[in-house]
């Protein structure tokens, strides 16, 4: 009889539409090594009912919803892991439970200890050393985190910063895991050698975590020049007005192309044919410097070069193999990798690819490790 698996996390909702890229890349990867899995989905931001989500390869077939305190965040936390707890107590058992973040992870490891989970792995997406602005709220954060790192069975790491963090807090090399955000094996059938190099392309939430103003104000000076640039931005968001009007305001609102939130699927089959990948993180969100840089990780598995901020963990790998261009949050800074890649685009393109490879299956390898032994 194969083990049954399960995961939780929580989602992002904009406009609607709801984030969330390591649920999206589990879903896929354990969509490929096990025909049944059970995916919890709690809210980040109390917009929607947490769900227990039955999953029968990529599809649905049976879901629970489950009653938590929605509107106040710090009692919506301590109910998530209650109901989450009584759920798989008095309803489904299960072999493995990977918790992403400390609160999920918690709920695991104490259904492990009431024997309703016999492996609970903690999987860190992001670490900051300090969370929240609350101290209170800033303490336990940390208290959960160190107690969850302690007492899983394994702790999986999104970043190698995370995993050196994990190692000075006494945990084994053994239990501390790697585990970057790559995109499941299966998408790199979408890799195309003729990409269209003067296609710039970014993804995720259209906010000011990204310098996207930047890059378009960059474009208007690089349009003379390269009369086939153009900037492609996947994704909704709050300042997804505000730029169509930048663009307008500066002449190249036809360079420019918002597509709005795509399926998953779809979003990776765009990137896959655009020439540059964009990661120009402001840093306004500091736990992004132990992070690492899941559209990064998408860029590099279909060889596009990739323009960065040093804002993440990801641009230590980024550096060293050579597969893109490190520049400071500045328009000609922007303007200036371009012109570098575009003119040297092969040599780029080819250490993107290479270091793409290097991860590429890696959540379907050690699920199916957790799930074999």
């Amino acid at each position: 009889m194969s083990k049954r698996i399960a995961f939780a996390s929580h989602v992002a909702t904009i406009d609607k539409k709801q984030y969330d890229a390591i649920g999206d890349a589990l879903k896929d990867s354990l969509g490929v090594v096990a025909d049944k899995f059970i995916f919890v989905r709690h809210s980040m931001d109390g917009l929607i009912d947490s769900e227990v989500q039955y999953y029968e390869g990529s599809k649905i077939v049976n879901k629970n919803v489950l009653k938590v305190a929605k509107r106040v965040a710090p009692l919506r936390y301590i109910t998530e892991v209650m109901v989450s707890v009584w759920y798989f107590c008095f309803k489904q058992k299960v072999d493995v439970y990977v918790g992403v973040d400390p609160l999920n992870a918690l709920a695991g490891i104490v259904l492990r200890y009431l024997h309703r989970v016999d492996t609970a792995i903690f999987y860190t997406s992001d670490y900051s050393p300090s969370r929240f602005n609350n101290k209170m709220l800033d303490r336990a954060y940390h208290a959960i985190d160190k107690y969850c790192v302690k007492h899983a069975d394994e702790v999986w790491s999104v970043s190698s910063r995370i995993v050196s963090i994990r190692k000075q807090m006494g945990l084994a090399d053994a239990k501390n895991i790697f585990v970057p955000n790559a995109p499941p094996a299966e998408y790199a059938k979408l890799f195309s050698p003729k990409k269209n190099k003067y296609e710039l392309v970014t993804l995720g939430i259209v906010d000011k975590q990204l310098d996207s103003s930047g890059m378009i104000k960059a474009i208007a000076k690089l349009k003379d020049k390269y009369p086939k640039i153009k900037f492609t931005i996947i994704g909704n968001g709050p300042e997804e007005a505000n730029l169509k009007k930048l663009a307008a305001d500066h002449g190249v609102a036809d360079r420019v192309e918002f597509t709005g939130r795509l399926a998953f699927k779809d979003a990776q089959a765009r990137v896959a044919k655009a020439g540059i990948g964009l990661a120009l993180y402001t840093g306004i969100w500091g736990f992004n410097k132990y992070g690492d840089s899941t559209k990064c990780r998408e860029f590099f598995t279909y060889g596009l070069p990739v323009i960065s901020t040093d804002t993440h963990a990801t641009v230590d790998e980024l550096v060293a193999q050579g597969a893109g261009v490190l520049v400071e949050q500045s328009i000609d800074d922007y303007v200036g990798a371009v012109e570098d890649i575009i003119e040297n685009y092969d040599r780029y393109a080819e250490n993107s690819l290479k270091l793409g490879q290097k991860y590429l299956g890696i959540h379907e390898v050690q699920l199916q490790r957790v799930l074999t032994n």
